[in-house]
């Protein structure tokens, strides 16, 4: 894409105006909402917001912080700042590594990093609660309550 058809503006600060009337307007502006806040949606200009809350929406949806870098180059008219950069690996890389499940009232916690299922198990106030963690299909721990404070029913 050249940057006479390049849609968007995106500034240093994580503001971005979306030009309306170019062609894929609906993909672009489907995608801008999904890692981004509206602020004005005219009819021919939309502007946009990156916040860490929209970032966190978007990486939870399954959205890669690498997919989005690429794709708000691939759209945007001026080259994107390093300090927005870091700013979107910063706060996509903190989100959904961690999982709380319920299913048939029981908790699990659930992760892909080994690393962040370890210190969940060593960290102490967690350590107390009855947990059962699974990681590729291995028990890592089943507590069980401590003394005196069983479930009754």
């Amino acid at each position: 894409m050249t940057n006479v058809v390049k849609p968007v503006w995106i500034f240093p600060d994580g503001y971005m105006l979306f030009e309306t009337f170019s062609f894929l307007t609906n993909e672009i502006q489907d995608f801008l909402i999904s890692i981004s806040e509206p602020v004005v949606r005219t009819k021919i200009i939309h502007e946009y917001v990156l916040t860490p809350y929209a970032l966190y929406a978007a990486v939870t949806a399954g959205i890669l912080n690498f997919e989005i870098l690429n794709i708000l180059e691939k759209i945007s008219k001026n080259p994107l700042s390093k300090i927005l950069k870091k700013m979107i690996k910063i706060c996509t890389r903190l989100f959904g590594k961690l999982h709380l499940i319920l299913y048939k009232s029981i908790y699990f916690i659930y992760s892909p990093n080994i690393k962040i299922l370890s210190t969940i198990l060593n960290d102490k106030k967690i350590g107390f609660f009855p947990l059962s963690i699974i990681f590729r299909g291995r028990f890592l721990k089943n507590f069980s309550f401590p003394n005196g404070l069983e479930k009754k029913n």
